[in-house]
């Protein structure tokens, strides 16, 4: 009996913490040369920015310095730059539930506890400026903290593995 509540409690944890693990993915024009682009501006006419406006400088601020350790330039909008970035996101309200039980002779006993979470979700576009193509995407999604400080460690994860994968 104590052996099986044991491997129930173990599963329930491992599958929680599944349900809040960051999620990043990128996707890019495999055909594209990304070789040809040395510089790159902001957008600043994005109506999806991100709202909280720490969490947006925290994911500016990552975003540079990402692509400046690429070998990009940041370079104004009026000096015809070879990439435009976008960056957007939004947040959603999410009711996850944690489930626990036991078995035991004659009988059991469990119950489910809801919780609500704050997904999170950033979104950065790289545009061919020429061709206005998009040709680079990462997305990060995650559930936020009551901890701001945690939060700003979240986003500057995600873009780290975002662009991880920038060719």
């Amino acid at each position: 009996m104590r052996a099986s509540f044991m491997l129930c409690a173990v599963l329930v944890s491992i599958a929680s913490t599944m349900v809040v693990a960051q999620q990043v993915s990128v996707n890019y024009n495999h055909s594209q040369d990304f070789t040809q682009f040395h510089t790159y501006a902001w957008e600043n006419n994005n109506p999806n920015q991100i709202a909280n406006s720490i969490l947006a400088q925290a994911a500016l601020s990552d975003i540079d310095t990402a692509l400046q350790g690429k070998g990009l330039s940041k370079v104004d909008m009026s000096a015809n730059p070879d990439l435009i970035l976008l960056l957007s996101g939004g947040l959603q309200q999410q009711t996850s539930y944690s489930a626990w039980g036991m078995r035991g002779f004659g009988g059991g006993m469990g119950g489910i506890t809801p919780q609500q979470n704050v997904v999170a979700t950033m979104v950065v576009d790289l545009y061919d400026a020429k061709n206005k193509q998009l040709v680079w995407r990462g997305l990060g999604q995650n559930t936020l903290s009551s901890n701001g400080n945690k939060n700003q460690q979240t986003v500057d994860n995600a873009v780290k593995k975002m662009f991880k994968q920038y060719p």
